[in-house]
């Protein structure tokens, strides 16, 4: 199963059990102490516990399913680059439409359940007080979800689970693996197209790596200019050689857009990378402003890591501490440049460059 089916299945079963239990808790909310007043029949006494049960159950399920279709279409990578009004005002309409199929649906489970059809129009549905009561109800706990999707996308993929949880509230050792990727010929190209449309071309080119790095688990940590930080945990990183497909795959989306690159910018933009890893120290900081932050000597290895590419003439550098857990044998080809100096360590650095067996252009 691809990554990014695998993504979306999940996004679509967190929403199904979600929804559950959003309408678990309004069906046990609205009736809290209600059949203690004088007067009061509810209608939960023609139905069973279990009937209830599954009313709630098709509701929930049916909603979760085309609430997570909704947010699917709408947060793709086509919708991500266009104004954040548009997304809203197409959800908008997606949820209009699926609170009236949830109306519809849930009248008809109803009155498959009790013995005396309930009869309504669309026009007394749509001036009870209960139905709008649901229906407020409804807006509030999507624009719940919505918030954490859009704090997920900030922050990342787990950022927000690991900053709810209090993981990083102490500083803690991790181990990591860190990829500094940065535009070729950055200063030149800046000159020569104005900064406008140069910023317009990294937009384009960090919109791609945003879904590069997505299909192959990483974290974006931060942007730095033209320079962008990818980062995995150590063993999700050099399993499979996930962080050396990442690089790659990267170039190869440039490269199948090529056409378009060539006609809006007149040129094929091409990125340099230094990859390293090893353990560092991850923390939370920041009170208006807050993020994860990592400390350690990886990140400044890295990035020395990255700065040699124009010096070899290489489009990836990899640390030989990180190529010894690696498997290269069958798809690419390390060549040992040797043991290199970097600003800011006494230690010889090993180097090594790596070409894919499967280049293109």
């Amino acid at each position: 199963m691809g990554k990014k089916l695998q993504s979306r299945l999940q996004l679509v079963g967190i929403s199904v059990l979600y929804w559950f239990i959003v309408f678990m808790f309004y069906d046990v909310f609205r009736r809290m102490g209600i059949s203690d007043d004088p007067g009061v029949v509810l209608l939960e006494e023609t139905l069973t516990r279990l009937e209830n049960l599954e009313l709630t159950f098709i509701v929930g399920v049916i909603t979760g399913i085309f609430y997570g279709i909704i947010e699917i279409l709408v947060d793709n990578q086509y919708f991500k680059r266009k104004a954040i009004g548009l997304r809203i005002i197409i959800k908008s309409v997606g949820y209009f439409l699926l609170i009236n199929m949830i109306l519809f649906v849930g009248l008809d489970q109803l009155n498959r359940i009790l013995e005396t059809p309930l009869e309504y129009t669309y026009y007394q549905l749509m001036t009870s007080g209960a139905v709008w009561s649901l229906i407020i109800y409804f807006v509030v706990c999507s624009m719940l979800f919505s918030f954490f999707q859009l704090v997920n996308e900030k922050f990342g993929p787990g950022v927000l689970k690991d900053m709810l949880l209090g993981k990083y509230r102490n500083p803690r050792v991790e181990k990591k693996v860190f990829m500094f990727m940065d535009l070729k010929s950055s200063t030149t190209l800046a000159e020569k197209m104005g900064y406008l449309q140069y910023s317009s071309l990294i937009q384009q080119c960090f919109y791609d790596l945003n879904e590069v790095v997505l299909d192959h688990e990483g974290e974006i940590y931060q942007y730095v200019g033209d320079e962008a930080v990818i980062s995995w945990d150590y063993k999700k990183g050099v399993k499979d050689n996930l962080c050396i497909d990442c690089y790659f795959a990267f170039r190869n989306k440039l490269y199948e857009r090529k056409e378009f690159y060539e006609e809006k910018y007149g040129l094929l933009p091409e990125f340099k990378a230094g990859i390293h890893g090893g353990e560092l120290v991850v923390t939370e900081v920041g009170v208006i402003k807050k993020e994860i932050a990592y400390h350690g000597d990886v990140i400044n290895t890295t990035a020395r890591i990255q700065e040699k590419c124009n010096s070899f003439d290489q489009e990836l550098l990899v640390s030989g501490e990180l190529v010894s857990d690696l498997d290269l044998a069958n798809t690419y080809s390390p060549s040992f440049l040797g043991e290199i100096e970097l600003k800011g360590k006494e230690a010889l650095v090993h180097i090594h460059a790596i070409r894919s067996e499967l280049n293109i252009g």
